[in-house]
């Protein structure tokens, strides 16, 4: 048999080794052949396999809080997103209660005041076409025109981050009430976030 005969025999014998040792290294880490598709437990995928993961939903039962979304007034004039955590499940009723608290000490080092919240608490009724009625205490009508114009801008940002939930019809001491949009001019709504696009950061 010629040099290259046994040349080509050895590397065809290395290549089925190394083939078959990987076959058996498989077979050692438990990706054998089953008879139906089995569910890996996550701590065995090696790192960087798994895909990300979502954030926790408001609607998970295993959950005791949930993070909500409420707008304070930054010093420009604009509307600024903070977050807060109020219990399972999250509802408007809650989130509005979040905003009526006012600024965290936090916040106010930042600047951020809420017009809205020196004439809460609010009270919310039920969803209905993604329009939530939002009762105002009658102390609403004393704010300033443009502390007005941002506290009903502050109401329809946080209400509307609640998942189905479009926009805001105010009432003042349960009779309906007209609020300055962001251009100023009156409306009796429903309002929605397109109305204050101009306060938005």
């Amino acid at each position: 048999m010629g040099l290259r005969r046994a040349g080509q025999l050895a590397r065809g014998s290395a290549l089925i080794a190394a083939v078959a040792a990987t076959c058996a290294g498989l077979t050692g880490c438990g990706v054998g052949a089953q008879s139906s598709p089995q569910p890996l437990d996550p701590k065995a995928v090696p790192y960087g396999l798994l895909g990300p993961t979502s954030p926790p939903s408001t609607s998970d039962p295993g959950l005791s809080s949930a993070r909500v979304t409420v707008y304070m007034e930054a010093a420009d004039g604009r509307l600024v997103a903070v977050h807060r955590h109020v219990p399972w499940p999250a509802t408007v009723a809650a989130i509005l209660s979040q905003l009526a608290a006012g600024p965290t000490a936090q916040e106010s080092s930042r600047g951020l005041v809420s017009p809205a919240s020196s004439v809460g608490p609010f009270r919310a009724g039920p969803v209905r076409d993604g329009i939530v009625p939002v009762d105002l205490p009658v102390s609403f009508e004393s704010l300033g025109g443009q502390d007005q114009q941002v506290a009903a801008a502050q109401i329809v940002f946080t209400v509307t981050t609640f998942t189905g939930v479009k926009g805001v019809r105010f009432l003042v001491g349960g009779q309906t009430a007209q609020v300055p949009t962001g251009n100023g001019s009156l409306t009796r709504g429903p309002s929605t976030r397109k109305d204050y696009l101009a306060l938005e950061t």
